[in-house]
């Protein structure tokens, strides 16, 4: 049976959205022409602000102008800018007020935030909503059932800067129009009221009662699959509990009474669904998550890079459900979308896009890449972020009429990035040095490097008795967790503490495994964030720890 108010929500979303496609797809025909449309528009729009004076966006008129005029920045070198407005003060990088700031990470310091106009969410909705128009085409199964679109975790607190402005979005569905956003509400598996569970644990357990009560489930959208991963790990220990709960409602003891009578009026009782569960399964749920939500049609999420490791486990209890790439998509804005067969395509309704070639350095305009190339991707935004260094690399993989398709394929700026929590070497050097500071211990070789087993997390190597390494990790953890994404990552659980491993001649060590992967002794310098995997085998294979 077909769920009547999601489908229709669904399809009038599928209506909607038509008007958007044709706009996305003329763009992709003449990609030069929509972005200089774009550019001039941005220009003119923030030709007032104190960044627009300074660089002379009336003067203006062409690409060549723009790249002459206005320079290329990463965040800190915006920095300065981002915090004045956050303080308050008006038309600074952009003439228009700013709706919310959303946080991110910056390169060498911790908590950053990403200013947020009416007309940058109008450039996200150039993007999103084509995409969700060309899903519910190819897949039109998404449309006759719920969907679970991921949820801002717990631990996020109402929140503004000193100068007023809302801190954060609520979920995904803010990427999209207003109106949008109510009919995806109206099609949601899971209310949006789990977000202020008390902690992970609880939030996981209140969306997985969620999804038991919808057997229409149709569509996920989450980001790393080790989201959905641990979900289901969730699942897995808290199955007869759910069901319980499932057949009689709520009980409180998991959640403050308060909050368990908001769950039972959003989430009420479903024992139908809960005897059927219990009759076909018994007290464990199957291994192929798709006997549970048969109508489960597509699962959006990272496939890319480091989210490509991930995919296995997530595959292996949905083996019968579609997987689509979601493109790449960052908190400051989106370089491209899932749209018909192959590699996302480039998003060119929405920001002004330049590809770094690496070679030289050459700021490359959509049109003119390579098959095959590899480009740094940088953005001009409504958002009041000109040509902004996003530090993402993409392979350009074919077109799309005159449009690339790419893929990400890694960090430009050497960040280690297995879950979603873009640490940098910089990053990493400022927290450990505030991590020697509070522990006093001090060492002439440390290096962090991530590991993948038994779960995703970083290690420590560290010249220092076990017990001091092992305070030293746990300091630089706790430092750490000031920066948004790793915070996130660790609080969702998808990556789990810093191990620390003390070692003997680090740097000896180092250099050896550096020579061995083929660089010249000489030219070694051990760094503070090694972001490639496998250092294991040469620090842990025999490692002879300090004594302590």
């Amino acid at each position: 049976m077909v769920s009547f108010l999601p489908l229709l929500a669904n399809l009038t979303m599928a209506a909607g959205s038509l008007a958007a496609r044709a706009r996305f797809e003329r763009a992709l025909r003449d990609p030069r022409g929509a972005q200089s449309r774009i550019l001039q528009r941005i220009m003119r729009a923030n030709v007032t602000s104190q960044y627009g004076r300074l660089h002379r966006f009336d003067r203006v008129n062409n690409a060549r102008d723009f790249a002459d005029r206005v320079p290329l920045v990463d965040y800190d070198a915006i920095a300065p800018w981002i915090d004045r407005a956050a303080a308050g003060e008006p038309a600074v990088l952009t003439a228009a007020p700013l709706r919310f700031m959303e946080p991110t990470g910056g390169s060498s310091g911790l908590h950053k935030l990403v200013p947020y106009t009416a007309a940058l969410q109008d450039e996200f909705s150039a993007a999103t909503v084509p995409w969700l128009s060309d899903l519910v085409m190819r897949h039109p199964a998404v449309a006759r059932g719920r969907a679970y679109w991921s949820i801002t975790p717990p631990g996020r607190r109402e929140a503004r800067t000193a100068g007023g402005i809302p801190i954060g979005m609520g979920d995904d569905a803010d990427y999209f129009p207003a109106p949008f956003r109510a009919l995806i509400r109206e099609s949601l598996a899971v209310p949006g009221l789990v977000s202020v569970a008390p902690d992970v644990a609880t939030c996981r357990y209140l969306t997985l009662l969620a999804l038991l009560a919808a057997p229409d489930l149709a569509f996920i959208s989450i980001w790393n699959p080790s989201f959905l991963t641990l979900l289901t790990d969730a699942l897995d220990d808290e199955w007869v509990s759910l069901l319980d709960d499932l057949e009689r409602g709520l009980r409180g003891a998991r959640v403050a009474p308060a909050l368990a009578a908001r769950v039972e009026r959003a989430m009420p009782a479903r024992p139908g669904i809960a005897r059927t569960l219990r009759r076909r399964f018994g007290n464990r749920p199957p291994d192929d998550l798709g006997q549970l939500w048969r109508r489960l049609a597509v699962i959006s999420c990272w496939t890319d890079a480091g989210a490509a490791r991930a995919l296995g486990g997530m595959r292996r209890r949905f083996p019968a459900v579609a997987v689509q790439g979601k493109g790449l998509l960052a908190t400051e804005g989106v370089v491209s979308i899932p749209f018909g067969a192959g590699a996302p395509v480039a998003a060119v309704a929405s920001h002004y896009l330049e590809f770094l070639d690496p070679r030289d350095g050459r700021a490359c305009r959509v049109d003119d890449l390579d098959v095959g190339g590899s480009y740094e991707v940088a953005l001009t935004t409504s958002g009041g972020l000109y040509r902004y260094r996003l530090r993402d690399l993409v392979r350009i993989e074919g077109r799309l009429h005159r449009t690339p398709r790419l893929i990400f394929i890694g960090r430009a700026d050497r960040a280690s990035d297995m879950a979603g929590e873009k640490l940098t070497a910089p990053l990493v050097e400022h927290a450990l040095g505030a991590a020697v500071r509070t522990t006093g211990v001090h060492a002439g070789f440390a290096m962090l490097a991530p590991a993948w087993t038994p779960v995703p997390h970083y290690r420590l190597y560290v010249e220092a008795p076990a017990p001091d390494a092992d305070g030293l990790a746990l300091a630089l953890d706790r430092e750490l967790r000031g920066a948004h994404h790793y915070a996130l990552c660790r609080s969702l659980g998808q990556l789990g503490p810093i191990r620390a491993v003390s070692v003997r001649g680090g740097e000896r060590i180092y250099e050896r495994a550096c020579a061995e992967r083929g660089q010249r002794a000489g030219s070694v310098k051990p760094p503070t964030l090694e972001p490639t995997p496998g250092w294991e085998r040469y620090f842990e294979h025999d490692p002879t720890p300090l004594p302590a």
